[in-house]
């Protein structure tokens, strides 16, 4: 109870006016009214009496009385109600500004409202729709028009990152401007144009009789966007990767769309960029595949399902193998035997391929010392991806692998790929001469299946070059000359670079490999990929005795 006296004290006047009861009001006026009158006649009567003993004179003051009372009670309640009223009318005007800050209110909210739906649905640089707006259009489209073809165009300017490492973000930002215009242009209404993610944009199609007519279109707007832009008065050649599919072909819902046609998008830049690519079944199972390998990788490298297998690579003069290349395998419990064409590309997406090349190391290493102690003279020619080689940390984690397992690098070929060179040339050519540095060997796998071999050739800190097979099956006879591949081993042996040659699987090709000059073969003619235990020894380079 007391608190609840407390509270009420504490109230304001406008409060305590706001919770009083009117018809209590009314009735405690009208008691005091009451109470004051018959108090008023009785005293009043009294006193009368008492001081005043003429009848005569009584009466005129009964008069008196009475006009007084009158008179006080109406100043009381003048008093009252003037008090009352003032309570009232300071309440009136306390909502009214009340209310005049409640539209003010409203008004701000209204203008942050369009602020956030403008944030939500217009990007800020371009003024293209958003995401969230593609969005609500496609499912508008599924909704109202469901029998209707619309095309969802995926496009992506290739090697986005390089403008804004090159000249900044905002030089960046410029071209994306200058892309969004060409879009605009080319995509006009009905059409829909968004902008998704930093360097990425949609454009829906719509109003097409038939989806060949909408593939003619964004096959020629492909072609326009692939032109140069000056950019800070210097000329920026750009190309675009494109992703396309269809509702209701390709999906009948707004995140399938989606879905498909990033895959379609990743499909295009799997193929080398500067690809535009229509949306088909099979990348949606690709993709699943790839996830599917992509977790089973997981558990491989912990549950120790990869194998090593060496191929012989023969020296040409005497048919002996003092190198071999060591090759992952892996045996999964359940798929069995996977190829490595089926996970090595995911391996190197998802990170794996990094364990993967350091298992291969460490046990290439331990093999060398069984082969010592059988007397076996042996390097090894182990394969680094681009991942591997570019990673800050290899040379580091490298040298901890000599150390733990007391490897001799001077017995380790690591063998590289051009394009994995060239992803980031200088920055290649320092590791690669640190690793000489070390001890290792270094060899260019894959030789003449770029377009720049020969350009660098001279550039890399390389010791071999290993001949791609394409051009082994150019060899038709024991006899025939295939200019281009003698070309390439005397450019090499002028290098002072040793020639190995893959692929060798018949004897004619052995024979002519040897009369262009290879120093080495290496192929099914030979032996294949097996496990150490199981190669066939007689290849294998023997220590000489002393």
């Amino acid at each position: 109870m007391e608190k609840e006296k407390e509270m009420k004290t504490k109230l304001t006047p406008y409060e305590q006016a706001f919770k009083a009861n009117p018809l209590r009001n009314a009735l405690e006026v009208s008691g005091f009214y009451i109470i004051l009158g018959v108090l008023w006649i009785f005293f009043s009567d009294m006193a009368l009496k008492f001081l005043v003993q003429d009848p005569t004179r009584v009466e005129e003051l009964q008069l008196a009385k009475g006009l007084f009372y009158v008179a006080f009670t109406g100043y009381v309640f003048y008093i009252i109600i003037k008090k009352r009223m003032d309570t009232y009318y300071n309440i009136m005007n306390h909502l009214n500004e009340a209310l005049v800050e409640l539209k003010k209110t409203n008004q701000n909210m209204q203008e942050l409202e369009h602020e956030l739906e403008q944030i939500a649905y217009y990007d800020s640089l371009t003024g293209l729709y958003t995401r969230n707006m593609v969005i609500k259009k496609i499912d508008e489209h599924i909704e109202q028009h469901p029998n209707e073809l619309l095309g969802l165009v995926y496009v992506d300017i290739d090697d986005f990152s390089n403008i804004n490492e090159i000249k900044g973000h905002t030089i960046g930002d410029e071209l994306i401007l200058l892309i969004s215009k060409e879009l605009k242009v080319s995509a006009n209404l009905p059409h829909v144009v968004g902008r998704i993610g930093g360097d990425g944009f949609i454009v829906l199609l719509k109003k097409f009789a038939n989806k060949e007519k909408m593939l003619e279109i964004v096959r020629n707007n492909f072609n326009r966007l692939k032109r140069s832009f000056i950019l800070d008065h210097e000329e920026f050649f750009i190309t675009v990767s494109v992703g396309v599919c269809t509702y209701p072909e390709d999906g009948n819902t707004t995140q399938m769309l989606l879905s498909n046609v990033d895959l379609a998008l990743g499909k295009a830049k799997a193929m080398g960029k500067n690809q535009l690519v229509i949306y088909d079944e099979r990348y949606h199972h690709d993709m699943k595949k790839q996830i599917e390998i992509s977790n089973m990788l997981y558990h491989a490298v912990r549950n120790k399902e990869f194998k090593v297998f060496y191929q012989p690579i023969v020296q040409s003069s005497t048919g002996i193998a003092s190198k071999v290349e060591a090759l992952i395998r892996w045996h999964h419990p359940v798929k069995g035997n996977i190829p490595p064409l089926d996970f090595i590309e995911i391996s190197e997406k998802t990170g794996h391929i990094k364990e993967i090349t350091y298992f291969v190391i460490k046990e290439s290493i331990q093999q060398l010392k069984i082969w010592e102690e059988q007397g076996i003279d042996m390097m090894v020619s182990i394969n680094l991806s681009a991942r591997v080689l570019n990673d800050p940390n290899f040379l580091n984690d490298i040298k901890v692998l000599l150390d733990k397992f007391d490897g001799d690098p001077k017995r380790l070929i690591l063998e590289i790929t051009e394009s994995a060179v060239l992803t980031h040339i200088d920055e290649s050519i320092t590791t690669l001469l640190a690793l000489k540095a070390m001890g290792f060997a270094i060899a260019l796998d894959d030789f003449g299946t770029g377009y720049s071999s020969l350009t660098y050739l001279q550039r890399l800190p390389i010791d071999i070059i290993k001949i791609d097979r394409s051009f082994i099956r150019n060899i038709q006879s024991k006899d025939h000359r295939v200019p281009l591949l003698k070309f390439m081993i005397d450019v090499a042996h002028e290098l002072k670079l040793k020639v190995v040659c893959e692929g060798i699987e018949e004897d004619y090709e052995r024979h002519a490999t040897i009369s262009h000059g290879s120093d080495y073969l290496q192929g099914y003619f030979y032996a294949r990929p097996n496990t150490a235990d199981l190669l066939d020894t007689t290849l294998l380079k023997k220590k000489a005795h002393h």
